[in-house]
C-alpha cells in the first residue's frame, strides 16, 4: 500500500454504468509508457484501483495541459513511433483505454445522454494523465484506430496539436489481415473511417502528417520533422535504439506470433477489388488531401 501512494494515480477506464472514472495505483509511470500497450500494463500491475465521479473533475487539478494525440488505422508504425518517443525522454503511453471507450460506437453517438459529461470527464483525465507523467513539455497519447471514429470528443482547446500516421491501403491491408483476420468490408470501413478522422483533424487541428513509408526509408528525417513539431528533443540515438526492438513484444502482436490464415489471399484480392470499386472510389475521392 505504501508503494501505491508513493506513485502517482494513472487515470485508467470509464465505468458508465456508475458514471466514475477509474485510477490505478502502484504503477511505476516509466513503465508504463515503455509498454506497447498502456491499458494491458495497468491491467497486469495495478495495484490499488479508485473510483472518482465523473463530477469531480481532475484528481490532481494542477495542469491544464493536455495530450498531444496520435491517430492512425492502425498496423502503421504509430507503436514504434511511441518507442521512439520513450527512448528520447518524450512523455508518452500507447492505447490508453478511456479514449477508446468514448470513441466507440455507442458511447460517441449523439444519442448518447451522457456524452458532454463524459467529455468533461475525459479532458480532466488527460490532464492527470499529463501532470502524472511529466511537469512540462508534451505528452504524446497513442490512440487506437477506433478513435478516429469521433476525434472532436478528444480535442482539447489547451493542446491544438495532433499527429496522423498513415500507410499504404495495400501493405496496410496484408498487415491488418495478418493481425486481425478481418473481412474485406471491414478493412476498407476501417480505412475510410480513418482517413475521414484524418480529414476532420486537419480542419481542426494542427496536424503533423507521418507516413510509415517515410519512416521506414528515411527514419532520422521524419523523426526530426515530427520533434520540430512537438518542440521537443529526439536524438539519433533514440531512433536506433527503438528501430532495434519489436515494438510489440509481449504481446499477441509480437513479430512472428501469427502468419496468413488459410485463404489469406483471395481475401487480400477481394479486399482490393472492393477498394477500388467505383462506390469506394467516389467515398475515397472525399479524402484526397489525405492520400
Amino acid at each position: 500500500m505504501a508503494e501505491s501512494r508513493a506513485t502517482p494515480l494513472l487515470p485508467y477506464c470509464l465505468d458508465f454504468v456508475r458514471r466514475r472514472a477509474l485510477y490505478v495505483g502502484g504503477v511505476d509511470p516509466r513503465g508504463a509508457q515503455e509498454a506497447p500497450f498502456y491499458y494491458l500494463h495497468l491491467r497486469r500491475t495495478a495495484r490499488t484501483v479508485f473510483s472518482v465521479p465523473w463530477e469531480c473533475g481532475a484528481v490532481r487539478g494542477t495542469t491544464a495541459r493536455s495530450p498531444v494525440f496520435m491517430f492512425s488505422p492502425g498496423r502503421c508504425g504509430s507503436t514504434l513511433l511511441s518507442h521512439i518517443l520513450f527512448e528520447a525522454g518524450i512523455a508518452n503511453v500507447s492505447e490508453p483505454d478511456f479514449y477508446t471507450q468514448a470513441t466507440s460506437q455507442v458511447a460517441a453517438s449523439a444519442l448518447n445522454p451522457f456524452r458532454s459529461a463524459m467529455r468533461t470527464t475525459l479532458l480532466s483525465m488527460g490532464h492527470d494523465l499529463c501532470d502524472a507523467l511529466s511537469k512540462s513539455g508534451p505528452t504524446v497519447a497513442k490512440l487506437r484506430a477506433e478513435s478516429c471514429r469521433a476525434p472532436e470528443l478528444l480535442l482539447a482547446a489547451s493542446e491544438r496539436r495532433t499527429v496522423f500516421m498513415t500507410r499504404g491501403f495495400e501493405d496496410w491491408v496484408r498487415s491488418t489481415g495478418r493481425a486481425f483476420r478481418n473481412g474485406p468490408r471491414k478493412m476498407v470501413r476501417k480505412y475510410l473511417t480513418a482517413l475521414s478522422g484524418h480529414d476532420y483533424l486537419r480542419q481542426n487541428s494542427d496536424c503533423h502528417l507521418v507516413r510509415y513509408e517515410e519512416l521506414i526509408a528515411d527514419p532520422s528525417a521524419t523523426v526530426e520533422k515530427l520533434a520540430h513539431f512537438l518542440q521537443a528533443a529526439i536524438t539519433p540515438e533514440a531512433v536506433a535504439a527503438a528501430m532495434k526492438k519489436d515494438s510489440q513484444e509481449g504481446t499477441p502482436l509480437a513479430q512472428g506470433t501469427r502468419g496468413d490464415a488459410p485463404g489469406w489471399e483471395e481475401r487480400l484480392e477481394k479486399t482490393l477489388a472492393l477498394w477500388n470499386s467505383d462506390r469506394v472510389k467516389r467515398l475515397r475521392s472525399r479524402f484526397d488531401a489525405a492520400e
